[in-house]
């Protein structure tokens, strides 16, 4: 494919030979070759220069040649393992200081636009660890592999400051900390551009290689502040993209890529147009670092006549999620031994509670910290007596928990935001479990306790731990702020592994991509890479629910546990894998 040098498109914006109009930058050099950043075209300078009127009964500009109309999605890290980083919702960066950015302030979603006031050097975190029983959207279960997504792109705008450096940084270790720490630099400037990044290249800081698993993924946007909107992030397998080739080019014609095909609304403000290339050479529009949706790349003259537009659909992957097997488990002691639900909804549903004091509303326990040691308040979930649980056999912990106030690790008041898990054995062995970093709002926090080893499991380690053992006693300590702080209690679960039932277990999984024709095919797999295992069904996809009935065959009867993967193809032959959260066990 040939590709002009210095006119390289990295997805939707061009390194700028027209020095006139934008001047081109390197972001950094290596012994090998330079690594540009991508700048954004200035639409007022751009349309003021090429006098963009409308086309009325003018001849049309010719329009520029596609190699290919229809393509598929890039492989993106957050679409697939966690929830795409597309900025519809808060939760893909949630407000809080501290914890999932820092720095910013007036943090909101708006329009399908996340945006924040950033002090100089604020910063974004996308992913990071503890070195502790990992919680929620923690880089020690879903790590990045790095050898897969190697490219990042960045929709971003900033204003209101001059213009900055940014920066990407990653880290390999649990913490985000100097000595695992690599990260590459990039230009910002005022307006919409897409920041692209080959992150595979040598890092321009730290001694880190983009390689192997990395658990921690920082975006700093720029060192001197301003006001950042971020439309999306994807961090994605490289493509070949699409060859875009302009027809009938003469000095002063640009060809862009526009969501709506009007040139009339494409603006500094507007975040759906970015300029493709000012020549007239072909150029690669990079499909792989965009969304999933129809573009629209057309041309504009020098007498700012637009040409016909060329429909790119850029194809969303299937998106499934298994909702059984799950991290939750299958028969639970409450259930079966207790025979009432530790759902909250009574008094009895509490147990022995110490440096605490808790009400109950609306099937909810609602507690908060109290003296004589405010840093360690915690309560008993209770067991029967003489029915001591099985620690072999109910391994899957679970609670649904929410807090009030900030976010803070330290032992001041306001921080303090670990949990632990802690009980007694018959041999009157008490054991502490390893922090469970927790967040402001509603948690759900599920632990497989015989997955950890037992110095994985205890803090401190020990001997023996949870699996094997017979447990008389159980608290759950919700944090260990040294200040005032509610928390809400829903549910706790301590369960056995999704097992079938009378010889058949109920699948369930959900295509949140869902296309007609598209067929799922289920596997049972020893580990949870998602890569391989053994088929058991196939199965075409519906809208919703998909739910139906397996029979275990009698050569896997009594093999022990399996992940289940279910990978769904659509009528187009795009692929995707999901993996089970928790094992079944035959």
């Amino acid at each position: 494919m040939a590709v002009v040098p210095r006119a390289a498109v990295l997805c939707g914006h061009v390194t700028w030979p027209w020095r006139g109009l934008i001047p081109e930058v390197n972001t950094r050099m290596t012994s090998h070759r330079p690594v540009r950043v991508v700048l954004p075209l200035l639409a007022a300078s751009l349309f003021a220069a090429i006098g963009l009127q409308p086309v009325g009964a003018q001849t049309l500009a010719p329009s520029p040649r596609v190699s290919e109309y229809h393509v598929s999605e890039g492989l993106d890290f957050a679409t697939t393992h966690l929830d795409a980083w597309d900025m519809i919702q808060i939760k893909d960066i949630p407000d809080v200081e501290g914890l999932s950015h820092k720095g910013f302030s007036n943090v909101r979603v708006e329009s399908g636009v996340w945006k924040g006031t950033a002090e100089p050097l604020a910063n974004v975190r996308l992913l990071q660890s503890w070195n502790s029983l990992p919680n929620d959207r923690d880089g020690e279960t879903t790590p990045i592999d790095a050898d897969t997504y190697t490219r990042m792109a960045l929709r971003i705008r900033m204003t209101g400051a001059a213009n900055a450096w940014g920066e990407v940084s990653w880290y390999d270790c649990g913490r985000l900390v100097q000595s695992c720490r690599g990260a590459q630099g990039f230009r910002i400037e005022e307006g919409w551009q897409t920041i692209h990044l080959d992150l595979a290249l040598d890092p321009a800081r730290g001694d880190v290689q983009w390689a192997g698993d990395i658990r921690g993924l920082v975006i700093t946007p720029t060192a001197r502040g301003g006001n950042i909107e971020i439309d999306w992030i994807r961090l994605y397998e490289p493509g070949s993209g699409v060859r875009v080739a302009p027809r009938g080019w003469e000095p002063g014609t640009v060809t862009v890529w526009d969501r709506d095909k009007n040139p009339d609304n494409n603006t500094p403000e507007n975040k759906n147009w970015g300029v493709l290339t000012t020549e007239g050479d072909p150029v690669t529009f990079d499909t792989d670092g965009m969304e999933p949706a129809g573009y629209y790349v057309y041309s504009i003259d020098p007498d700012g006549v637009a040409s016909r537009t060329r429909r790119i659909l850029i194809n969303r992957r299937p998106k499934p999620r298994i909702m059984q097997p799950d991290a939750l488990g299958g028969a639970s002691y409450d259930a079966v031994v207790r025979g009432d639900l530790w759902d909250y909804s009574q008094p009895g549903d509490v147990g022995r509670t110490r440096n605490m004091t808790w009400s109950m509303s609306n099937g909810t326990m609602i507690g908060r910290n109290t003296s004589p040691i405010m840093s360690d308040s915690g309560f008993d979930i209770p067991l029967v007596d003489g029915q001591p649980l099985d620690g072999s056999l109910y391994t899957n912990f679970s609670i649904r928990v929410f807090y009030e106030g900030g976010f803070g690790l330290t032992a001041d008041p306001g921080g303090g935001m670990n949990a632990r898990l802690v009980w007694r054995t018959t041999a009157g062995e008490v054991r502490v479990s390893d922090d469970i970093v927790v967040y402001p709002g509603w948690n759900v926090i599920t632990l497989d306790l015989d997955d950890y080893t037992p110095n994985e499991l205890v803090e401190g380690g020990a001997p023996r731990a949870w699996d094997g053992q017979m447990i008389e006693w159980v608290r759950f300590d919700p944090h260990e702020d040294s200040g005032s702080r509610r928390f809400h209690v829903d549910w706790v679960r301590l369960a056995q592994n999704d097992k079938p039932t009378n010889g058949k277990f109920r699948f369930s999984f959900r295509d949140f991509a869902w296309e007609r024709d598209s067929v799922a095919v289920v596997r049972l797999d020893r580990d949870d890479d998602g890569v391989g295992g053994i088929e058991v069904a196939r199965r075409s996809v519906v809208r919703g629910s998909n739910r139906f009935l397996w029979t275990v065959p009698a050569h896997l009867v009594g093999t022990g546990e399996w992940y289940v993967n279910i990978e769904i193809t659509d009528p187009r032959g795009d692929q995707t894998t999901a993996v089970s959260t928790g094992t079944l066990e035959l």
